[in-house]
């Protein structure tokens, strides 16, 4: 099976091309800056965030990207991986904000607990 996979950043004359062809699913894989951070929906998507102990990724950064994973109800479950040399604070106040928004939309019923 051949994997069709893109890279987009913010200067690329073709982002929009790039990422309208990975919302359509016709590419399968996108590599990207922070670009797709915020306002960025597609379904079945999961995340990985490459070198996520860099200062560039503060909490509020981590969590705007973790939440673009499980945004489509078929695929509520999407995965993020933080790929990293070491743990920094803001991973873990990311991991704990996400974690505590997700107790919370379970407890008012926004979320299944499945």
């Amino acid at each position: 099976m051949t994997v069709k996979s893109a890279s987009v950043h913010s200067q690329d004359p073709q982002r929009h091309e790039k990422v309208s062809a990975f919302r359509n699913g016709d590419t399968q894989v996108l590599i990207t800056t922070t670009i797709l951070e915020r306002g960025v929906t597609i379904s079945n998507s999961q995340i990985a965030v490459l070198g996520a102990d860099d200062e560039i990724f503060t909490e509020s950064a981590l969590v705007q990207i973790a939440g673009r994973a499980g945004r489509h109800i078929n695929y509520a479950n999407g995965e993020v991986i933080f790929f990293h040399n070491g743990i920094s604070e803001e991973m873990v106040k990311a991991k704990k904000q996400i974690l505590l928004m997700n107790h919370l939309g379970i407890e008012k019923g926004w979320l299944d607990n499945k």
